[in-house]
């Protein structure tokens, strides 16, 4: 499994290369995530969070999560949460 970290702020989050604030398909609010192809990750998302909160675009790369799932997506990639709400606290 390759292993990184992305920093922001001091604030290290496991895993994950972005992450933004963003409406998918349906202009339902969330997050799209980007991460490096891991079968493992891509299970335990699955696993993790309903289908009909989460949605694949295949042209990016990258994973839309319904903002409702942050606890989901702090679980698969430790320090999302921290981050999260230091970014809340910029705006």
């Amino acid at each position: 499994m390759v292993r990184f970290k992305l920093s922001w702020r001091n604030i290290v989050v496991s895993n994950l290369r972005t992450w933004v604030k963003g409406g998918n398909s349906q202009g339902k609010a969330g997050y799209w995530l980007s991460f490096a192809y891991n079968p493992d990750v891509i299970e335990q998302l699955k696993r993790t969070i309903p289908s009909h909160l989460r949605e694949w675009n295949d042209d990016k790369k990258e994973w839309w999560v319904s903002e409702y799932c942050e606890k989901q997506i702090n679980d698969i990639f430790k320090g999302f949460l921290q981050a999260v709400v230091a970014q809340k606290r910029l705006l």
